[in-house]
């Protein structure tokens, strides 16, 4: 055999081993699959909470309580009125010293009561923003099972930053940073508004008021 024969058959051997150790080396080596888009899902909160059964019915109870304070308040500043014009007619003496101080107690008294009121006022609207929040939560988790969603945000990215200068607002830049600080989302693309589902979730799964 020619020597140029034996250099073509020992170049088409290792050609073929190489190419044969190369296949062997791609099969070994592991199929990295890519990761499946994620379903994303933005919400409207605030028409959320203006068409929440839940939160009409917080609505009307805060309503009520809030009257019936101001109702109670109202007789009491009567009330106290009237012994401050009963005391004003009365000659001087220790009856009207004991009227007097009968009248600084009742309204030490009206003051507290109201300082008391004020307090679980607040307390009451507390509870209604606490109820709410934790219906909508448990809303978007039914809603991500039955949708099919990874996620589900807060679409807060139309919303425009404006300051306003007044007597007593902070400094103009401080109002825009917090502003910023608050914000999640800056731009959205393949997403899905799923407010109205929500809405729709929630309530129905609310039971009726009596």
């Amino acid at each position: 055999m020619h020597r140029p024969n034996l250099i073509a058959i020992a170049a088409g051997a290792a050609i073929a081993g190489a190419a044969f150790l190369a296949g062997n080396a791609e099969a070994r080596r592991p199929v990295v699959l890519a990761a499946a888009p994620t379903a994303v899902g933005v919400v409207n909160m605030a028409t959320v909470f203006d068409r929440l059964n839940e939160a009409a019915e917080w609505d009307v109870k805060l309503k009520n309580l809030e009257a019936r304070f101001i109702e109670e308040g109202r007789a009491r500043s009567a009330a106290l009125e009237a012994m401050d014009k009963e005391i004003k007619a009365m000659s001087e003496g220790e009856a009207k010293e004991r009227k007097l101080d009968e009248f600084r107690l009742k309204r030490l008294q009206a003051e507290a009561w109201n300082g008391m009121k004020e307090l679980e006022l607040d307390r009451e609207r507390s509870l209604k923003w606490q109820a709410v929040y934790r219906a909508v939560r448990e809303g978007c988790a039914r809603l991500c099972e039955n949708e099919k969603l990874d996620l589900v945000m807060v679409d807060d990215s139309k919303i425009e930053i404006t300051a306003q200068r007044s007597k007593d607002a902070p400094p103009l830049e401080t109002q825009v940073k917090a502003q910023i600080t608050q914000l999640r989302v800056l731009h959205s693309t393949r997403t899905v508004d799923v407010t109205e589902k929500l809405i729709v979730q929630i309530n129905n799964s609310r039971p009726k008021a009596g």
